[in-house]
């Protein structure tokens, strides 16, 4: 249960980083 909760947990950060990373990006390419 808690093995699961900690991919669950990172996973989920992964994904928030990755949508701020893309984010950042076409901001970039928009400026």
């Amino acid at each position: 249960m808690l093995r699961r909760l900690g991919w669950f947990v990172l996973i989920w950060v992964l994904s928030v980083a990755a949508l701020g990373v893309v984010a950042l990006a076409i901001r970039t390419m928009i400026a």
